[in-house]
């Protein structure tokens, strides 16, 4: 896959997603807060009072992977934006982008059902986008086709604004 697919898809990530509001310091990581040491604390403190493009350099410094589990669903989604560009960076510091396209096929309607129309549209791009990149890269498992064959898909035009 080219550098400058890999931008156009980044481009379109960036205008689907731009205007989508913050969830709230509460929506965003499943915690019990005065948990010392509780991982999902952590997380609430990493990503509390940030908008999704911080954590795009975030992620550039530090592996996120680790932190889709403790986000609730209303966290995932705005930070999706975040872990789809960081998906699509083409020297790949962490292995952000098989966690993300597990964790899609793994909650794709908890996801889908909080997202709009050129927001879908874009998550189904980055994982066509990252379906072509593992086959190239000879990965023996296709978390993203899987994601693909299994739900995203399926829309119809319509619902993905069209």
């Amino acid at each position: 896959m080219t550098v400058q697919a890999a931008e156009e898809v980044r481009r379109e990530v960036q205008e689907a997603f731009g205007r989508r509001p913050y969830p709230g310091d509460d929506a965003i990581a499943r915690r019990r807060p005065g948990g010392a040491g509780d991982e999902a604390e952590e997380v609430w403190r990493r990503y509390r009072g940030k908008d999704w493009r911080e954590m795009i350099a975030a992620g550039r410094q530090r592996n996120l992977r680790d932190d889709l589990g403790f986000l609730t669903y209303e966290g995932f989604v705005y930070y999706l934006p975040a872990f789809l560009e960081l998906s699509l960076d083409a020297e790949h510091r962490f292995d952000l982008d098989g966690t993300l396209t597990s964790f899609l096929w793994s909650f794709p309607e908890e996801v889908a059902s909080r997202l709009e129309p050129a927001e879908k549209r874009a998550v189904v791009h980055v994982l066509e986008f990252l379906a072509a990149a593992f086959d190239e890269r000879g990965y023996v498992r296709n978390d993203a086709r899987a994601a693909l064959d299994h739900y995203w898909a399926y829309f119809t035009d319509q619902e993905l604004g069209r």
